[in-house]
């Protein structure tokens, strides 16, 4: 009798033992999909169809458990670096593998939707206008297999209206901007004009120049207006009638022109009061800021036309 449990003993030592050096010898990762319903016994024949299986160890481990019976459906990362056991415990465990969905800041909807996806969203949401440019939260989202899509862009889309709702309740009092939705508008600008650490200053020129009834001429609204831009904006643009030519049109864009951050959301609740209306880069993250259009020619003379 002693010598049969010292032989289990044994056994099971040296198949943990080995359980635990048993790397996987794919090049690559994989997805592995376990569907619902499926039965450990079939779970298993489809990963021998990867060269995996599971010793008699692992297969005592689930019946004791019960894991057997409750295999949860999604899909498993199969890590070429991992070993046997580290996979068995994340199926056992249902630990499924979560997709990314990436949001850019200053991104365009088009850059991360399909319009199919774009249609969908709004069908889901019920929007008879499908207007999404900067309404949705620049983040990384995780989701399972399976999961609908449009769930995801929901919590994305609140968390933008949330933040800017909160903003908005600072600044409501100005009568430049009429709603959450000029707000976004302004953030989107900003977003694409300037970096954190101006963005409150150049908000305060936007606003100036709403309220002394100065067109906007800003040239990432004119860029955001014309078709497959190739980089180089030329005064023939500048002088194109779209709705997004501020250099022609007076106010805001119709609709944002980007997906803002929060720090744009909060700077453009937040415009910091100057008598500056103009401003030019002078390099990365750096304006120059001008009170009068002659200051402002001689800026440009300095910082761009050499």
């Amino acid at each position: 009798m002693r010598s049969l449990i010292l032989f289990f003993i044994i056994y099971f030592l040296s198949s943990f033992f080995f359980l635990i050096n048993k790397n996987f010898s794919s090049s690559q990762d994989h997805i592995f999909l376990v569907k619902e319903g499926q039965s450990f016994n079939t779970l298993k024949r489809s990963l021998e169809d990867l060269k995996i299986t599971f010793p008699f160890v692992i297969d005592l481990f689930f019946y004791i458990s019960g894991a057997d019976k409750f295999l949860r459906k999604g899909e498993y990362l199969i890590d070429k670096k991992s070993d046997l056991l580290s996979f068995s415990t994340d199926l056992a465990k249902g630990k499924v593998f979560y997709r990314s969905f990436y949001i850019p800041e200053g991104s365009v909807v088009t850059q991360f939707l399909s319009d199919k996806e774009k249609k969908s969203f709004c069908d889901y949401k019920g929007l008879e206008e499908c207007n999404l440019e900067g309404m949705f939260h620049p983040n990384t989202y995780y989701f399972e297999a399976g999961e609908n899509i449009n769930e995801l862009l929901n919590e994305a889309f609140n968390a933008q209206l949330l933040i800017a709702t909160e903003q908005f309740e600072k600044i409501k009092e100005n009568k430049t901007i009429k709603d959450i939705y000029d707000l976004i508008i302004i953030a989107s600008i900003l977003e694409k004009e300037s970096c954190p650490n101006e963005r409150s200053l150049i908000s305060g020129i936007i606003y100036n120049r709403l309220e002394s009834g100065m067109k906007l001429q800003i040239d990432s609204t004119v860029i955001y207006g014309i078709d497959n831009f190739n980089g180089n904006l030329t005064k023939n643009d500048l002088k194109k009638n779209t709705p997004f030519n501020s250099y022609t049109n007076y106010g805001l864009p119709p609709k944002p022109i980007s997906t803002p951050s929060k720090s744009s959301l909060i700077a453009a609740a937040n415009p910091t009061e100057s008598e500056y209306l103009f401003f030019v880069s002078k390099g990365k993250c750096a304006h120059q800021f001008s009170k009068s259009y002659s200051e402002h020619l001689k800026a440009i003379k300095k910082y761009q036309l050499n």
